[in-house]
């Protein structure tokens, strides 16, 4: 867990994706902080959070947990969410739940929607399911620039603790992925496209979807949906990215602070 800024500010919840942690969030949070309590969490089976049993790695789970984070963190406020990929897709259901949408002020959903196309799922399962083990710093420094390059510049600090981050060392001594292989247990279960229109539909919290114009996770069609589904969608696609933007540069932190100051 990690936060930014006064814990008297208005909060902001900052959830990564799926095979990443809080830290992703970092330049936001800090560029955030001047104005808001910025709470950026790691997902249980990632980064510093503990493992679960593999059946506990579930959306409700989550909700759970964040639902409890968001009332011990910010008590009787309401929330502003960013979600990357999953942790958007998780936003939206706390906002479209009628138990937890009191807890969400507004939304930012990075580079997700209610569905996902079944290739893109498959991609993200193959570089996430197969296990790897690096000798140095170097060769695992690579391997990440390779497989998140969608993510857009990304300055040397940047990388220097993505990489810290993102790397545990394994019994043989090596380095590998920092998460729970088990994490997957749950992943790709089938995708139920009707309840998940009639849920995003049902969110009356003011939501910004940013795209990533090469996302093959947000396809320019989804997008275009979401837009018409809901009633208070505003849109920011941007060019050169793919799955997920990293919320990094002077001009999509500039976008993100000022949709949340609404």
């Amino acid at each position: 867990m990690r936060t930014f800024g006064d814990s008297s500010a208005p909060p902001v919840v900052c959830w990564h994706g799926f095979a990443r942690t809080g830290t992703d969030f970092c330049t936001l949070a800090t560029a955030l902080s001047s104005s808001f309590y910025v709470i950026c969490p790691d997902t249980p089976g990632r980064g510093s959070s503990e493992w679960l049993s593999p059946s506990e790695y579930t959306f409700s789970r989550y909700q759970g947990i964040a639902s409890d984070l968001i009332q011990q963190f910010a008590g009787r406020r309401r929330v502003q969410w960013i979600g990357t990929s999953m942790g958007g897709a998780l936003g939206m259901m706390l906002a479209a739940s009628p138990q937890t949408r009191h807890l969400i002020d507004r939304l930012v959903l990075n580079d997700i929607g209610p569905e996902v196309p079944q290739d893109a799922l498959n991609r993200i399962q193959d570089y996430t399911g197969e296990p790897q083990a690096f000798e140095n710093y170097r060769s695992a420094k690579r391997y990440f620039e390779t497989i998140y390059a969608p993510f857009g510049e990304l300055s040397e600090d940047e990388w220097d603790i993505l990489l810290l981050h993102s790397l545990r060392r394994n019994p043989e001594g090596l380095l590998t992925q920092h998460y729970d292989p088990r994490i997957l247990s749950q992943f790709g279960e089938p995708q139920n496209p009707s309840w998940a229109w009639t849920m995003f539909a049902s969110i009356t919290a003011p939501m910004l979807v940013i795209r990533g114009m090469d996302s093959d996770v947000l396809t320019a069609e989804i997008a275009d949906r979401m837009v018409g589904s809901a009633l208070r969608v505003e849109r920011l696609d941007l060019p050169g990215l793919g799955h997920a933007p990293f919320l990094n540069t002077p001009d999509q932190i500039k976008e993100i602070q000022s949709f949340i100051s609404k």
